[in-house]
């Protein structure tokens, strides 16, 4: 059974698009990685996700839609976002 499944995600900012059609699924009990180099989109993909970017697309957490949920509502339902800090 899938914990996340992501479907058709696009994010677009100012006329430009940000993300097109990300889709991937998560599987309970598992580990699950989003690498790619700088730009390609991992963290795009994660603030839609989590509601911090404006996107379409769906987002299924177990079987609820999180699509249009508040921030605030997919962080007390189990989804978490932890950026990198840059120090100097």
């Amino acid at each position: 059974m899938s914990a996340l499944i992501v479907q058709d995600i696009k994010v677009e900012f100012s006329g430009s698009q940000i993300l097109k059609g990300v889709s991937f699924e998560v599987k309970e009990n598992s580990v699950t990685a989003l690498l790619g180099r700088n730009g390609v989109g991992k963290s795009s993909t994660l603030k839609a996700i989590m509601g911090i970017y404006p996107h379409t697309g769906s987002v299924k957490l177990g079987q609820a839609d999180i699509s249009k949920e508040q921030t605030y509502k997919i962080v007390k339902s189990g989804i978490g976002y932890v950026p990198e800090d840059r120090v100097s």
